[in-house]
């Protein structure tokens, strides 16, 4: 899922005991500081970036709110409408099982259709595997005058094919992204996240390894769901496919009431792999809870030599974006249910 909220962690000094703070549910990822908790004590929103690996973005944002788990779920099972925004340009859940019919809003734009004829491996405009290239290349070149309707269609199937390919064996089977020299496999790049992510297999093994291993260990603790969404940054759109898996803390209050897991399955540029975690954390009884959110994203264009530039604009313009979508989030929640007539 990579809205450029995608992509977090945080790293400061810790102000308050461990047993009497929530937030060291993510710990040692991060760390919360006596400025941060002075912040939050305030009702302010705390963000920025942290410290990632070559290719990635690490950010780490929260907030108190006034719900809980409930409240959270909800909103996150009506996905379609949570997303609504200026930057979401359609969005749509896959049924059980999903079909092509699920994607009939999506479309791309007419110089991404132009891109997909001069593809080929090692230079292409989307992220596709070779055999993906040809697949579409193939439609269009069947289809004369009417070559731009038909592969928006094969695109359609393309991106079906890889949903089924990935609610039937998972991760490791889709195949790599190749528009550029060196193959990406998305398995393997998430995989890093996931080890960037200790505090998951710490506290929460099971749910860790759900998020590694899908569909080989699914667990009956977890409710999960899969949406596509296109969505623009800047001038230029991207579509993407996220994997949404939930897991309520119960009566542990060690975990979060809510934990959501944000998996990206695959994104038309930008993302190798990317991890976003949506939690609510139990605060005091009588006080607030906290919304948090922590993103850890491999972007392509880190790469390089001037991936060490991009990598400082990148994180400064979600440290400067973050508190106001963090924001709306909380508002939206602390609205009320979601509209269970609306549809889907």
């Amino acid at each position: 899922m990579f809205t450029f909220l995608s992509a977090l962690a945080l790293q400061t000094v810790l102000g308050t005991p461990a047993a009497a703070d929530p937030l060291t549910f993510f710990r040692p990822s991060v760390v919360i500081s006596a400025e941060d908790r002075r912040q939050l004590d305030h009702g302010e929103v705390i963000a920025r970036p942290a410290p990632a690996g070559d290719r990635e973005v690490a950010v780490f944002a929260a907030v108190p709110v006034r719900v809980d788990g409930d409240r959270l779920v909800a909103w996150m099972r009506r996905i379609e409408v949570l997303k609504k925004s200026a930057y979401v340009e359609a969005i749509g859940r896959f049924s059980d099982p999903p079909s092509v019919q699920d994607l009939e809003g999506l479309t791309l734009e007419d110089d991404e259709l132009q891109k997909i004829q001069d593809c080929r491996r090692g230079r292409c405009g989307l992220k596709l595997a070779e055999t993906e290239m040809i697949q579409l290349q193939r439609a269009a070149a069947g289809a004369g005058a009417d070559w731009k309707a038909a592969v928006q269609q094969a695109f359609r199937r393309l991106v079906l094919q890889r949903v089924e390919t990935y609610l039937a064996k998972g991760h490791a089977a889709l195949p790599p992204y190749e528009d550029r020299e060196d193959r990406v496999w998305p398995a393997t790049r998430f995989s890093l996240l996931i080890g960037h992510s200790p505090f998951l297999t710490e506290r929460v093994p099971r749910f860790a390894e759900h998020l590694s291993r899908f569909p080989d260990t699914q667990s009956p603790d977890v409710e999960s769901f899969v949406y596509w969404s296109k969505e623009r940054l800047g001038s230029r759109p991207f579509v993407s496919v996220t994997h949404v898996s939930i897991l309520r803390g119960g009566a542990d209050t060690r975990l979060p009431d809510a934990l959501i897991a944000a998996k990206d399955v695959f994104a038309t540029h930008y993302v190798d792999a990317s991890l976003g975690l949506t939690a609510i954390l139990r605060g005091a009884p009588g006080g607030p809870n906290y919304l948090c959110y922590l993103n850890r994203s491999e972007v392509d264009l880190l790469g390089g030599t001037f991936g060490g530039l991009l990598r400082y604009f990148v994180q400064r313009r979600l440290k400067a974006e973050a508190p106001a979508v963090l924001q709306a989030l909380r508002q939206r929640l602390e609205s009320g249910m979601p509209d269970v007539m609306q549809p889907k």
